[in-house]
């Protein structure tokens, strides 16, 4: 039984092949709660993310090899890097897998299976292991062996035609949303699948894909497009929305834009009041939702202008939330971070050898009994030797042997952390 203040998922080990943001944050989510997560990595290069991006700005530097989007995908992980074109890789593999709860990876479908470490190889080993596989479209069908990205997610799940200006070129959702949903919805399939294991005794195979996580996610537009067999068609609306009105995004004062959401009749009247044109109540263009979706540029127009009679977004925004119309002013990721709404342990302070202090963003729940924990992100083959002496049985010789040989890589940066990679701790306890 886990007690008060542990990790909720603790005594749970879970080997993460994950790469990216849709394998890496699944892995992440778990880690939060407690359970120990060991990457495993390729030689040299690691996982790609680690240089994604910019490493350094002028008030702000990352530590060697670890990239924001890499840290925020694989806090509180060990690294262990091994060449899985290597025999004697896959023999390194297989012998973690006895002390092993879950297996978690996002390469195209054929690629486990085709190193002898697909599910059905892996419950020979340990007959309870759950495995989730992470793809762009699935195990089966034309698209099976396609490699896909968030982009791609977002095109071929119907995200992406109903995003955009009217008329124009599609948008992107510009924040990754088809790996990280997938990265959550994986997590949650995982927990579920330990949960039965609990009853049953027995271990499963997970298949996961990018593509039809953001279909079933489609909370406004694919429940009527698939109910009505594709007759009904919804529009990309832009800074609006195709069924409600007013209901988008509009432009304040200060270059700042605020989202305002009428959800009813109460709502609209309220907001027309505190504009000052009850007329709007009676008018024909404005009097039903039908007539304002139909006349919405100009229902935006004279929102606009009373939003920029405000000298501050903050405080068109205060008027309207002191009316209970629903409204909130357009962040950026810091605004958002640091707003007072934001509890202090969303955002982590994590200790980093070379750099000190990163602030690292956690992840969402909040639990009474057991809270989150924020670990940093391990170096490229940082845990090697710890996690392969305790879980694999090697000794220093053999360990010496496969690094020589290149089945191991460690990062140069680990021989000079001020802590021994042995007993080095990833988790932010």
């Amino acid at each position: 039984m886990t007690g008060a203040g542990e990790g909720i998922l603790r005594g749970i080990t879970v080997l993460d092949f994950g790469r990216v943001v849709a394998g890496g944050y699944c892995g992440r989510i778990l880690a939060d709660m407690g359970a120990r997560v060991i990457k495993v990595e390729a030689p040299h290069i690691g996982d790609h993310i680690r240089l994604l991006g910019p490493q350094a700005g002028e008030h702000w530097c990352m530590p060697p090899s670890i990239s924001p989007i890499f840290m925020h995908c694989n806090a509180g992980k060990e690294s262990i890097s091994v060449d899985l074109k290597s025999p004697e890789g896959i023999v390194l593999i297989r012998r973690l897998i006895p002390h092993v709860d879950v297996v978690v990876e996002n390469f195209t479908s054929h690629v486990m299976p085709g190193l002898g470490l697909g599910y059905e190889d892996l419950k020979t080993i340990r007959p309870d292991i759950v495995m989730c596989s992470i793809t762009g479209f699935g195990p089966t069908g034309p698209l099976a062996d396609a490699p896909a990205a968030d982009g791609i997610a977002q095109a071929m799940s119907g995200m992406l035609s109903l995003m955009g200006e009217e008329n124009g070129y599609p948008h992107f959702a510009g924040n990754g949303i088809g790996d990280t949903a997938t990265a959550a919805t994986a997590a949650m399939a995982i927990l579920a699948a330990l949960l039965e294991r609990f009853r049953s005794g027995a271990g499963q195979h997970i298949d996961i894909s990018m593509m039809h996580t953001l279909l079933s996610l489609d909370g406004a537009a694919a429940p009527y497009c698939v109910a009505s067999r594709g007759e009904h068609k919804v529009p990309r609306s832009g800074r609006a929305h195709h069924l409600a009105c007013p209901w988008g995004i509009f432009r304040g004062p200060e270059g700042k834009y605020i989202v305002i959401m009428t959800t009813g009749p109460g709502s609209w009247e309220t907001l027309v009041r505190m504009i000052g044109r009850e007329d709007m109540l009676s008018h024909p263009k404005f009097a039903s939702q039908e007539a304002r979706l139909e006349h919405k540029h100009e229902v935006h127009d004279i929102i606009e202008e009373f939003l920029m009679s405000f000298e501050t977004a903050e405080a068109a925004y205060q008027a309207l939330a002191a009316e209970r119309v629903m409204a909130g002013i357009v962040l950026d990721p810091w605004e958002a971070a640091t707003h007072p709404q934001t509890p202090p342990e969303m955002i982590r302070p994590v200790e980093y050898p070379y750099t000190g202090e990163m602030l690292t963003i956690a992840t969402a729940p909040r639990f009474s009994r057991n809270p989150t924990q924020v670990g940093r992100a391990p170096f490229l083959g940082e845990h090697n030797r710890s996690v392969l002496r305790e879980l694999a049985g090697l000794d220093a010789g053999e360990l010496d042997r496969l690094h020589a040989a290149g089945v191991l890589f460690e990062d140069s940066t680990v021989g000079h952390l001020d802590i021994a990679p042995d007993a080095s701790s990833t988790r932010g306890e």
